[in-house]
């Protein structure tokens, strides 16, 4: 067998230019693969890690992705109304340029949409890397599956690229590495969209529907992939093909809420593509989400009764969340004035979607489980900036067996954080069928994922675990007699109510193209309570995507261009 060569190119795709090297191209290789030290098995799953964004690189950011976390909470949550910053200030910064993302003010020379790019530029590199040893060893027994696996993650990470960025530096394993620092980032999305679903229509005949090892690609998850690069595009019809071979899998809603964003292995029905976390595994902390480590309940003076110890307090839910789960007297949400007045932080008699406490905690209310006190005014950082609430989703069980420690990592453990869930693909299906005016399939399947909320398990009062911790109320939206503009507003505010805080709503309101008008009249209203929200102003047509680093368009030598109003 020849020996194979992998050139590693680290990162963004010029990181030597950047890091002071004369010419990155006359690096030395990092690392040689040859007949004597090659297993393509341990390639691939060097190329799966990459979906957590942490690198061995010894730079603490590589380590640290949570400035730059895959949760895209600080790409998504904090920009579009689902969450504030969070932690002690307006100043307290990962990355440096984390609040100028919440007002709107970001720059290409942030720290924070450096550290994205660059992440995401390592991953698809580990992708390339692998593919390339795969089409180089005919002998392998798994070459033409494995192959499939990294063509769909290689979609995944450039999809994550179109979502933030618009459009990017396309390379693959065919580019050759004198070439990389010479190709343009292409405005062409069609381009770029094609790029993505060649990928993925390569790898569906070649993934069986199931695999045994839990988190490896399936047909499937190139399917819901699929359909969600058609979402984006507006393809209808094309998303109801696809998401329909999703939804008649074997994926299903599981019927407790809280354990879902709580306990460990309990979502694995419900999670299409998770991205797998464990302890006890022989590292150091364990592989844990690195990337959401700063955003559990602060805990002063490290007080033993509270359920994780520390905390920073970041990706703060925010008022208009939680007005959104507000209903009227046959349980449904107030689509057109829920953000008329405030619900308060200790209001229980209003009637409100149970979902509220179930993913977003709120003082006095139960947390999770926990036995020792109900949320407290003291488990935020700055409530005079930020507020009291805190984000209940993907924080794990304080009680569970797969938790980290007790201290640091705190909050941590073998929760897994899901990249596609079965809701937001059944919410794909309901959207696409509304928009071709099938409005009663998407509303039947609003109704199921309201229905699941209605019969999951409630929060319960803190002093008396017979009743509830507050007014809860959901109904189910008629299936007939209803407008297409009453539909659409239904569906995107479920989406709102299901998928908050999971790194969506950004994204929903620019493929929508109702980014400006709905983000500026939130910061103006918000600005009201919120003082550095005062001024604040979303341009059309730069800010619905992130700048191209600006260290990048230098290493390039001008080839890079930055996309306009930058």
């Amino acid at each position: 067998m020849k020996k194979i060569k992998i050139y590693i190119v680290i990162v963004g795709l010029s990181l030597g230019v950047g890091s002071c090297q004369a010419d990155f191209l006359d690096v030395a290789p990092e690392n040689v693969i040859s007949e004597n030290n090659l297993d393509l098995e341990q390639l691939v799953v060097s190329a799966y890690s990459t979906l957590d964004y942490r690198f061995n690189t010894g730079e603490f950011r590589d380590n640290w992705p949570f400035d730059h976390a895959p949760s895209n909470w600080c790409f998504s949550d904090i920009r579009s109304g689902d969450s504030y910053k969070g932690g002690g200030g307006v100043g307290d910064n990962p990355g440096g340029g984390m609040h100028g993302l919440e007002i709107q003010q970001v720059f290409s020379s942030s720290e924070n949409v450096y550290n994205l790019w660059r992440a995401l530029y390592f991953s698809i590199n580990r992708v390339n890397s692998a593919i390339i040893a795969l089409k180089n060893n005919s002998d392998f027994e798994n070459k033409d599956l494995r192959i499939a696996e990294m063509k769909v993650l290689r979609a995944h990470f450039y999809f994550e690229l179109m979502k933030n960025f618009g459009s990017f530096v396309y390379i693959d394993e065919n580019t050759p590495i004198e070439k990389v620092t010479s190709i343009e980032n292409s405005f062409d999305t069609a381009f770029l969209w094609g790029k993505i679903e060649k990928d993925l229509t390569d790898a569906i005949p070649v993934l069986p529907p199931t695999q045994t090892e839990l988190g490896r690609v399936n047909k499937l998850v190139a399917y819901a992939f699929l359909a969600k690069a058609n979402l984006f595009q507006k393809k209808w019809d094309q998303v109801i093909i696809n998401a329909d071979k999703v939804i008649e899998g074997p994926y299903s809603l599981v019927s407790d809420l809280e354990k879902l964003y709580s306990s460990p292995g309990y979502g694995n029905p419900e999670n299409v593509f998770a991205i797998q976390y464990s302890v006890n595994d022989g590292s150091e902390f364990g592989n844990l989400n690195f990337g959401d480590l700063i955003n559990s309940p602060d805990s002063p003076s490290d007080d033993p009764n509270h359920p994780y110890l520390n905390g920073d307090d970041f990706d703060k839910p925010t008022q208009n969340i939680v007005n959104a789960f507000k209903v009227d007297n046959a349980g449904l949400p107030l689509l057109d004035s829920y953000n008329n007045s405030d619900l308060a932080p200790t209001d229980v008699t209003t009637p409100v979607d149970p979902r509220l406490d179930l993913s977003i905690g709120r003082p006095g209310i139960t947390w999770k489980k926990w036995q020792a006190m109900p949320q407290q005014t003291n488990w935020s950082r700055d409530p005079a900036t930020y507020g009291l609430y805190l984000r209940k989703k993907n924080q794990i069980d304080p009680y569970s067996d797969l938790r980290a420690s007790g201290g640091f990592p705190w909050a941590k453990g073998a929760l897994d954080w899901p990249i596609i869930k079965i809701s937001d693909v059944m919410l794909w299906k309901a959207e696409a069928s509304i928009e071709l005016n099938d409005i009663g399939t998407g509303m039947t399947i609003i109704n199921q994922i309201r229905n699941r909320a209605k019969n999951s398990p409630y929060i319960y009062d803190f002093n008396n675990q017979n009743i509830n911790a507050a007014n809860y109320s959901i109904g189910l939206y008629p299936t007939t007699g209803i407008s297409k503009s009453f539909a659409v507003k239904a569906l995107r505010m479920e989406r709102r109510l299901e998928l908050h805080n999971e790194g969506h709503h950004f994204y929903d309101l620019v493929r929508w193209g109702i980014a400006s008008t709905w983000i500026n009249d939130y910061m103006l209203k918000e600005s009201a309570k919120r003082k550095y929200y005062s001024g604040a102003t979303f341009t059309e047509g730069r800010d619905e995507y992130l700048p191209i680093p600006q260290i990048e368009i230098d290493a390039s030598g001008g080839v890079y261009k930055q996309r306009t109003g930058y």
